[in-house]
């Protein structure tokens, strides 16, 4: 598709003014129908469609999460992790949106499951709840105040031997408990509706958490040791 709108909002998006981008195709929803809309979407670069997405007034719907598509939400998270943001709170705060919009958000979980961004970027969703995710998949619960401290595996055995019916894949929580429209809702999704992508989630948070603690150790093994009468000196100090 050529649309003219689309060479006007990636000049906006070049002059940082995502948000009048978006309003600018509101405009083009309300004058020529969302169906021309969609279509636009679909022909908008990355680059231009993360950047919408990224900037998005969260206190109001937006239409640019609503009509994208899986494949087209796919490119956008590609792009976004150029943005190099270590919070990843744009990132959550995008797939929040696109997935728990109105629609069922099974096919971009599957879409992102199936594209290693995808699988990358629910990596970086999760980032800072790697142990409750570890948590909930052990006691399938998100009542974690009963739940033992989890060890990070030394191998992804658990996860392959975990087949559908076993107590791994039995959570007590349900859905209505923990449906927030974020990320414990996402994890239950995952975990009980889309268990291979699940596991591909988990693994990367692993080898995440195995490679900081190699380098951590490393780290610590390559300290000097300081000499027994360097110590005492130290002391006195």
């Amino acid at each position: 598709m050529n649309h003219p709108i689309i060479a006007i909002v990636s000049r906006m998006v070049q002059e940082g003014d995502a948000q009048l981008a978006e309003r600018a195709l509101v405009a083009v929803a309300d004058e020529e129908g969302d169906l021309v809309l969609s279509e636009v979407i679909e022909a908008m670069p990355p680059r231009d469609l993360v950047a919408i997405l990224r900037e998005h007034d969260a206190s109001h719907p937006s239409i640019v999460g609503v009509l994208v598509t899986p494949a087209s939400f796919v490119k956008a998270l590609a792009m976004e992790a150029k943005y190099n943001d270590r919070t990843h709170e744009a990132l959550r705060g995008m797939i929040n949106m696109v997935l728990f919009r109105e629609d069922e958000p099974d096919p971009f979980i599957e879409a992102m499951g199936d594209s290693e961004h995808g699988i990358l970027a629910l990596a970086d969703y999760f980032s800072e709840y790697h142990e409750e995710l570890e948590l909930f998949f052990q006691n399938g619960t998100f009542n974690f105040l009963d739940c033992d401290p989890v060890e990070l595996p030394k191998n992804d055995n658990d996860l392959e031997e975990s087949e559908m019916g076993s107590s791994y894949r039995q959570p007590t929580d349900s859905l209505q408990d923990i449906q927030d429209q974020d990320w414990r809702e996402l994890a239950w999704r995952l975990r009980c509706d889309h268990y291979s992508v699940f596991t591909e989630l988990l693994k990367t948070l692993r080898g995440r958490a195995r490679s900081a603690t190699g380098k951590l150790e490393q780290t610590e093994a390559d300290k000097p040791v300081k000499a027994a009468n360097d110590d005492k000196e130290e002391s006195f100090l």
